[in-house]
């Protein structure tokens, strides 16, 4: 109940979120990917979860198709600081 709260409040407060994971270091693999809002009017929304070093989870909301398509499940990323998504690590 409580974390569908703080998901909503973010939500109306987009900005916070990136700022917040902007500053943000870390190593980590795609755990989950998910499409939300299959209906016909509705915009889809994507979503990337991540599973850090230390057993944190991140979740990534994104706007674009792009974006969601870059990120295969299974495969290691590293999150600089100052950066706004995660980069494959080679």
């Amino acid at each position: 109940m409580i974390e569908v709260l703080l998901d909503l409040l973010v939500d109306l407060f987009p900005w916070y979120r990136k700022k917040k994971r902007k500053k943000e270091e870390w190593y980590g693999f795609v755990e989950e990917k998910k499409i939300q809002g299959d209906y016909l009017l509705s915009k889809k929304r994507y979503c990337v979860v991540f599973r850090t070093d230390n057993e944190r989870r991140i979740k990534i909301k994104l706007d674009s198709q792009e974006i969601f398509d870059r990120y295969e499940k299974g495969r290691r990323y590293h999150k600089e600081k100052g950066e706004n998504y995660p980069e494959p690590v080679e």
